[in-house]
């Protein structure tokens, strides 16, 4: 007979089985694709002219092509349903609190995995209802205090970003500035304007629930991170929402306010540190791009409606707010590896969407790559003096 401590060390984590049953539902996602890519191929071919060797096949949708068709699809659908059906089963045995308490931490190595998948494929996730798709929320530290320093990641990333073991860029700025930090979690690969919605009414809530009085807010985003506060706090203006008022500062890492370079997506994945288990998540995806890779190469924040872009208000800021924009460059290149000076600084943008930024709140980093604007001393100093004032 087996001891109780052996039976719990048998149990899977519940949350690992429910990032399988997310790979097992991608899985069978791509089967489907292939069998479009496949009926539309067949399509055209029986539209050629003249016919191959005298034959010209029906259309997909007529005779037994379209059994065919019909029958893989639902075999597709049966065993990804019976799959997931499975998959759920282990997890609900797994999860048991009777089991014993699971692990409070996460393998990092498996956060930024899921972070840069997102990033790819992080639209279709949230379409698709899939497991893996990440959900707004929140992090919050300790102790909890009147100024909040709330922190916005870059595409690809997530909020360990700022914090490592208890140190890092986020969490030394908010004890220089007596604050607490506040790290949001959002999917990077859905549409900057979409999620800056969640963000606006979320952070409502976490200020209204605050422990102690919010005596402050101070913003900061790194990349696309800029762009969802940005378009956050326009919507919370618009919608009347209690919060922008309490904003003093809002600070701009590399964001791309007028769109970024279009790298190798790779490549910035390894640099980001997911390494190989990021690599491996991406390799069938490669050369897609989510919306949200679009709208951090082409600086879209705002809000649409049916394709036009709404109004912005007159004052991007709210009264008594300012904010600040940091470019890294590395060499002479004009930019920090993937968002130029220029668009870092917000220089040269269409009407109504201007920083009106003076000389004094812009800054360049010099030989500061994308990634080490949040790792670097200087730029840490820079930040922690603008909100110092």
């Amino acid at each position: 007979m087996q001891r109780p401590d052996t039976q719990r060390s048998m149990r899977p984590d519940p949350r690992s089985v429910r990032d399988l049953r997310g790979g097992v539902q991608l899985a069978f996602d791509a089967v489907r694709r292939s069998l479009d890519r496949i009926e539309r191929v067949h399509e055209r071919l029986a539209d050629v002219s003249p016919p191959v060797r005298g034959l010209q096949p029906r259309p997909p949708t007529q005779g037994w092509a379209s059994v065919v068709y019909r029958g893989l699809r639902g075999s597709a659908d049966l065993l990804g349903g019976g799959a997931d059906l499975a998959l759920a089963s282990v997890q609900a045995w797994a999860q048991d609190p009777d089991r014993g308490p699971l692990p409070k931490e996460r393998a990092r190595s498996r956060d930024a995995a899921i972070a840069a998948l997102n990033a790819v494929l992080g639209d279709h996730l949230h379409r698709t209802g899939n497991p893996l798709a990440i959900h707004t929320s929140w992090r919050a530290g300790t102790p909890k205090l009147g100024r909040l320093l709330v922190l916005a990641h870059d595409l690809g990333l997530d909020p360990r970003a700022w914090s490592q073991d208890g140190a890092g860029f986020g969490d030394e700025l908010a004890t220089a500035i007596g604050a607490t930090p506040l790290s949001l979690r959002y999917n990077a690969g859905r549409r900057v304007a979409a999620v800056a919605r969640e963000v606006s009414t979320s952070l409502e809530r976490q200020v209204a629930g605050w422990p102690v009085k919010v005596q402050g807010l101070d913003l900061v985003g790194h990349g696309l991170g800029g762009l969802v506060l940005r378009s956050a706090l326009q919507q919370a203006q618009r919608g009347g929402l209690a919060w922008p008022a309490l904003v003093r500062h809002v600070v701009f890492l590399g964001t791309p306010h007028a769109g970024a370079r279009n790298a190798q997506w790779r490549d910035l994945v390894d640099a980001a540190g997911s390494g190989t288990h990021a690599s491996l998540l991406l390799s069938r995806a490669a050369n897609r791009r989510s919306e949200g890779m679009e709208d951090f190469t082409g600086g879209h924040w705002m809000e649409h409606e049916q394709g036009v872009p709404l109004a912005v208000l007159p004052r991007p800021w709210p009264a008594g707010a300012r904010a600040y924009a940091i470019a890294g460059s590395l060499q002479e290149r004009g930019d920090d590896g993937v968002v130029t000076v220029a668009s870092a600084l917000g220089r040269d943008l269409p009407p109504g969407q201007d920083l009106e930024l003076g000389e004094a709140q812009r800054w360049i980093a010099a030989g500061v790559g994308h990634l080490e604007l949040v790792r670097n001393g200087a730029v840490l100093q820079q930040v922690r003096h603008w909100l110092s004032v």
